[in-house]
């Protein structure tokens, strides 16, 4: 038997043994697979991490980036606003103006002054008077700063104006006169205006720069102070125009008033007293005049607070009242009040009870009391529901019949309310000394009801 031979079970042992190898080779492949796959998806999710932090720092500096612009554009228009208002730019070019035109000048001026000639004399240049065109621009320009000085210090300026419009008229008559011969009437306004339009800018701007010194208000808060001034003054004036109608119909109406009007008006402190107050006074003096005059007396005296409770004292010293209560006034009450009193006693009904009713209507506004005595309260006002008692509808979508006591029928008296009305009887000292109101008061029932009651009890203790 050859060597090389295995049983049945050695090649089985074998072929498993192959099989269990490949599987772990397989399962060993795929593991590293799975491995280099999640190598390669974590290295992109990193990417991407990567990739979105990246934007967030370019969102982030761009937004830096803008804001910076915002506030630098901010700061300009700010530095822009505080020149404008500074009027940084009118001073820069007054000043180049004025530069300008001492320069234009001075030519002309050289000019003029080198051109003139001694009588007698040789026709040579004035060198001697060279220098007069420079002295008079340099007076000119002194002048300038004389102003300026001036405004500094709080002086008078009106010396330096008087100085600077006639040095710089002398020096624009000059170059005006010479340009026009040499050069024609255009030529010389425009030289006299290089000496005259320089200084005047210059006044000009010093003149702004006193008025604007002490005011640190922007451009918006003036403009609105402004059109608050304009709109007080035209309502001051709309008003004085009203007063002034009304003081016109007043003198027609009421002249006697009007007069005493202003007469209290030109007695009275400065502002002391208004125009209606003062009215309501000359008013006063015309249908009052002894408690006017007595008002003015304790005016006169020293110690008075106010003119308001000398009025009130002036009153009480007068007619003995409080202020607006003379004895007709007062009468008058009395007599009204006793008269009202004697129309609810006619009436049967007491204030008390006038006000109590008074009280209940406004709270309640129903009719209070049923047919016949004490029952519940029937509204007048307002939607009527439905009745919940079977029978209340005469039919389906009819209105509930409201039902009416039949003719001649009368309720009988309750004994407990005729016992009631004789206990009243007996507390009041007899039967004579009932009364409808009483028994109502009482009982709580209607009038009708009430007077049953009475007679009931009257005809059984007669």
């Amino acid at each position: 038997m050859s060597s090389s031979y295995r049983s049945w079970e050695e090649r089985e042992a074998a072929a498993a043994k192959t099989r269990a190898e490949a599987e772990l080779l397989a399962a060993q492949t795929e593991a590293t697979q799975q491995a280099l796959g999640a190598g390669a998806a974590k290295t992109a999710t990193d990417v991407l991490a990567e990739q979105v932090k990246q934007a967030q720092l370019r969102k982030r500096l761009t937004a830096v980036q803008e804001d910076a612009a915002d506030a630098k554009a901010e700061r300009a228009e700010q530095r822009r606003e505080a020149a404008l208002d500074k009027g940084t730019t009118f001073k820069r070019l007054v000043s180049v103006i004025f530069v300008l035109g001492l320069l234009s000048s001075l030519p002309s001026l050289v000019t003029y002054f080198l051109g003139l000639r001694a009588e007698g004399g040789p026709d040579k240049p004035a060198w001697y008077l060279l220098s007069l065109p420079f002295f008079l621009e340099l007076l000119a320009f002194t002048a300038v700063k004389g102003t300026q000085w001036a405004v500094r210090k709080g002086f008078a300026r009106w010396p330096f104006w008087i100085l600077t419009c006639t040095l710089a008229g002398f020096a624009g008559f000059i170059n005006g006169a010479k340009g026009a011969e040499l050069f024609g009437p255009i030529a010389g306004l425009s030289l006299a205006a290089t000496s005259i339009i320089g200084p005047i800018l210059v006044e000009v701007r010093e003149v702004i720069e006193a008025r604007s010194a002490g005011d640190n208000r922007d451009a918006a808060q003036r403009a609105a102070d402004k059109a608050k001034a304009h709109a007080e003054a035209a309502e001051k004036k709309e008003r004085e125009q009203r007063e002034k109608r009304q003081d016109a119909d007043r003198k027609v109406m009421f002249p006697e008033q009007f007069e005493a009007y202003l007469r209290i008006l030109a007695s009275a402190p400065a502002g002391s007293l208004g125009r209606d107050e003062a009215w309501k006074e000359a008013r006063l003096a015309v249908e009052y005049p002894t408690v006017h005059a007595r008002l003015l007396t304790l005016l006169s005296l020293p110690g008075v607070t106010s003119r308001p409770t000398a009025l009130a004292d002036a009153w009480r010293d007068v007619q003995g009242g409080p202020l607006g209560v003379t004895a007709d006034v007062l009468d008058r009450r009395l007599t009204a009040e006793r008269s009202l009193a004697d129309v609810l006693d006619a009436a049967e009904v007491t204030p008390y009870t006038a006000a109590v009713d008074s009280l209940l209507a406004d709270l309640f506004p129903t009719r209070t009391g049923g047919d016949e005595g004490p029952a519940g309260a029937v509204t007048e006002k307002g939607p009527q529901g439905p009745s919940k008692t079977p029978g209340a509808l005469g039919g389906k979508g009819k209105r509930p019949v409201r039902q009416q006591p039949a003719e001649g029928a009368v309720k009988p008296l309750d004994a407990v309310h005729v016992k009631q009305v004789e206990k009243l009887a007996e507390a009041l000292g007899g039967t004579d000394r009932l009364s409808v109101r009483k028994i109502r008061e009482a009982v709580g029932c209607r009038t009708e009801y009430a007077i049953r009651l009475r007679d009931t009890v009257q005809s059984e203790q007669s």
